[in-house]
């Protein structure tokens, strides 16, 4: 897991999602996000990449509804998503339902995802 500034003209939070995810990566990936989130005015689009993660485990997905609801409240204006797999992509489109996400956008590959967020 990490996430980072995007050395770009656009203010882009990158988060990658890699393996099994804990609750705890999820805590500490807020945390980083909150602390960019600030430096940029609290205005920025989010580029996602899960095409490494496994899974979220079902302790994981309850912080992850909470993750993008916060993200929203911190100042996401748009989240695109690298997903690959079939299971995280369902996965994510239930969690996405449940934190009333409404500004994310799924793509197959992260080059795609990130020319979505540079248009």
């Amino acid at each position: 897991m990490s996430v980072r500034r995007l050395d770009s003209t656009k203010p882009i939070i990158e988060i990658i999602w890699e393996g099994i995810v804990s609750p705890g990566h999820v805590e500490q990936t807020n945390t980083e996000i909150q602390r960019i989130a600030e430096q940029l005015g609290n205005s920025f689009d989010v580029l996602v990449d899960m095409r490494n993660m496994k899974a979220f485990p079902q302790d994981t997905k309850e912080k992850i509804v909470e993750h993008q609801k916060l993200l929203t409240h911190w100042g996401m204006k748009r989240a695109s998503v690298a997903v690959g797999g079939a299971i995280a992509k369902m996965q994510l489109n239930r969690i996405s339902k449940e934190s009333a996400h409404q500004t994310e956008f799924q793509w197959e590959t992260y080059d795609e995802a990130l020319a979505f967020l540079l248009k």
